[in-house]
């Protein structure tokens, strides 16, 4: 089996934004599902997972985009494993337009962590990599740990609810950017859009918490903080460069 899984899409009315671009938000699902899909098809995904009391988590992602396909366009997603590093694995991504041309990239990094330990699990003693693997990258800077704020800024908050949460029980990862792009006035998501953005992962949240959102503007590079309002815990960590 190659190590490649594709997947096509029509941009739906819940997939764009006002101006009818695709939303970063429907970009991150895209690949989550994919990605999903890719790991399960190959013996290592939700099913493999639930049976040994394991669960993927993912821990950073970057994330560039060339161009938005628009309302109604078709895309097409690639994903692929690129390397295994005894407790994290990076996984790659390149989207195309409907004439082929490559219009994003994304590289994301996932752990396999023991459910009820909460523990990191060694990779190579349940992926083969021969079936996983290819060299082929996506043309992006690997994600790295995200500078923490210095000036932080209040800038929303939000009580966790059913629809947040996903089928291990715990927030969706989706849903940490969705909050934070949120928190944004209409008139600034309408005018402007992000040309690349990194995402760090450190905790997870779960129904009924609350959290606080945080931002920190330095030009076109906004960064922003997700913190557990109850131990005071930073769970996300974003930075955005926006196309202004």
């Amino acid at each position: 089996m190659t190590p490649f899984e594709t997947e096509e899409y029509v941009l739906n009315s819940n997939d764009v934004d006002t101006k009818e671009r695709m939303n970063p938000v429907a970009l991150c699902n895209f690949m989550q599902n994919l990605a999903s899909k890719s790991a399960e098809k190959r013996g290592f995904g939700y099913t493999f997972m639930k049976q040994n009391g394991f669960v993927w988590v993912l821990v950073k992602i970057c994330v560039k985009v060339i161009k938005y396909p628009k309302w109604n366009e078709s895309v097409k997603l690639q994903t692929w494993v690129h390397g295994i590093d005894r407790i994290k694995t990076d996984r790659h991504f390149i989207l195309y337009d409907n004439d082929g041309n490559e219009i994003a990239y994304s590289i994301t990094e996932w752990a396999m962590i023991d459910y009820k330990l909460r523990r990191p699990q060694i990779i190579d003693n349940f992926v083969d990599r021969r079936k996983a693997l290819d060299e082929k990258t996506a043309n992006v800077n690997s994600p790295a740990k995200i500078k923490q704020l210095n000036n932080p800024v209040l800038c929303g908050s939000r009580r966790i609810v059913y629809s947040d949460i996903d089928l291990n029980g715990h927030v969706s990862n989706i849903k940490y950017p969705e909050w934070f792009l949120d928190t944004y006035e209409f008139d600034f998501r309408h005018n402007n859009i992000p040309e690349e953005f990194e995402m760090n992962f450190f905790s997870e949240c779960i129904f009924g918490q609350s959290v606080n959102m945080y931002r920190e503007i330095d030009g076109n590079i906004h960064y922003g903080s997700i913190v557990r309002e109850s131990d005071n815990k930073e769970v996300f960590r974003i930075k955005l460069k926006w196309q202004l």
